[in-house]
């Protein structure tokens, strides 16, 4: 009952506060989930370590985690902006400071079948330039895009209900996550681009809209030796309810379905206190039209936004590297290191309209400790940091409005982040 009472109270917690999250990594998606995996450049699919955290990874992991309660929160400070040649313009984003917690439990049913939860976000498309931003339409201090206050801001909240069995006396593990997903959106500042939607009242500037969608993860982990383990999972696409307060931005009416992911990795215990991971994974942006179809050149031609195949972000598919090592200092203490490199979404191409979005980090160093305080509680740290990256392209977007010198418009991002978590296990 204890262990119930606790779950039931952390879950609301957690759903409550996730809602308000912001994340911007690979892409949009986090760069790890759950503060072990995140000191360790967010690898760990064959490497439970002792975290229900690992549904967020491989469900498959919670047959080693027996009974227990993880709570984490980070501190997420993403510095972004953008710069203009041509028709000189800068400016940098606000809300540079969001808290983003993660929960997850998971429960031993029998010696080989285990139950658990996760609660975690995504997000950070997320932006908010001032009033008095240089314009990339004139150079003038009226706004981003010549309407005042510009900017948009996503938040994804996923609840993953899992179940998990092994075999082969513990060698081979698989297990399934039921997802469910709740997505908010508010968007501001883009009237400028009235003319060039399917549906201008539903553009811009209409407050929050939601939406809901439903998909499932599986995940299986082999230990194939006592020093190698081996493991894969796969999230569907979720196809998600319209923003029907922005039908008339994103493709196909306001669809914004979450995109397809799958992670391949291994863990190697290469000595008695070290443990070594190397993850892959692939985030399938291409599979959603509202993220990856271009941008100016499908309005060039017509393809309206708002419309069946309208213009979007135009981001690419995400390749993601993540490595990371794991030293058991003493039996309380471990000390982590990684690296995360994740290859770029945008194109120079599609460098204006990601201006409201410019998810374009790609290296990220991190490291992390858990400690044993005794043999039921558990604290752990990771930092992350994400160093600079600047992409430019050619700004046609005044000469479409009228003539105008050539203009070449440049975003960058680079990211900070901290995070504490607390595990009880029963």
């Amino acid at each position: 009952m204890v262990f119930k009472r606790s779950l039931i109270a952390a879950s609301v917690a957690a759903t409550l506060l996730t809602a308000g999250a912001a994340h911007a990594t690979n892409g949009y998606f986090s760069h790890g989930y759950g503060v072990k995996s995140m000191g360790m450049g967010g690898g760990g699919v064959a490497l439970p370590n002792g975290s229900a955290m690992i549904i967020a990874t491989n469900p498959a992991g919670i047959t080693e985690t027996g009974t227990q309660i993880n709570f984490d929160i980070s501190w997420f400070h993403p510095v972004r902006g953008y710069s203009q040649t041509g028709i000189p313009a800068s400016a940098d984003s606000g809300s540079k400071n969001f808290f983003i917690p993660e929960l997850a439990a998971s429960y031993a049913l029998t010696g080989d079948s285990s139950i658990g939860i996760a609660v975690y976000g995504n997000g950070g498309m997320n932006t908010d330039f001032s009033s008095t931003a240089q314009s990339l339409l004139s150079g003038q201090s009226v706004g981003t895009y010549q309407a005042g206050a510009a900017g948009v801001n996503l938040q994804q909240l996923f609840i993953a209900p899992t179940y998990a069995h092994s075999f082969m006396n513990g060698k081979l593990s698989v297990g399934a996550s039921l997802l469910f997903a709740r997505q908010t959106i508010e968007v501001k500042g883009l009237q400028a681009f009235s003319g060039f939607s399917s549906d201008a009242a539903n553009l811009t500037d209409n407050g929050t809209s939601s939406s809901t969608g439903w998909g499932g993860k599986i995940g299986v982990l082999y230990h194939a030796t006592d020093a190698l383990a081996l493991a894969g999972s796969y999230q569907s696409k979720m196809a998600m309810s319209k923003f029907s307060q922005y039908s008339g931005l994103f493709a196909e009416g306001g669809k914004f379905d979450i995109p397809a992911t799958w992670t391949v990795g291994a863990a190697f215990q290469v000595a008695p206190a070290w443990t070594l991971t190397a993850d892959y994974q692939r985030i399938n942006y291409t599979g959603v039209k509202a993220i990856s179809n271009p941008s100016v050149s499908y309005l060039m031609q017509g393809d309206l936004l708002g419309s069946a195949n309208g213009a979007g972000f135009g981001w690419s598919n995400v390749n993601v590297i993540k490595l990371g090592a794991q030293w058991q200092v003493s039996p309380a203490l471990q000390l982590r290191v990684g690296f995360n490199h994740g290859t770029n979404p945008v194109s120079s191409q599609d460098v204006v309209f990601n201006t409201i979005a410019p998810g374009v980090t790609k290296n990220h160093y991190t490291a992390g400790f858990s400690y044993a305080i005794d043999k039921h509680q558990e604290i752990s740290g990771a930092f992350m940091y994400a160093p600079t990256v600047t992409v430019s392209g050619a700004n046609v977007l005044p000469a479409m409005f009228g003539p105008a010198p050539a203009t070449t418009t440049s975003i960058s991002m680079k990211q900070y982040e901290a995070t504490v978590g607390y595990a009880y296990k029963f």
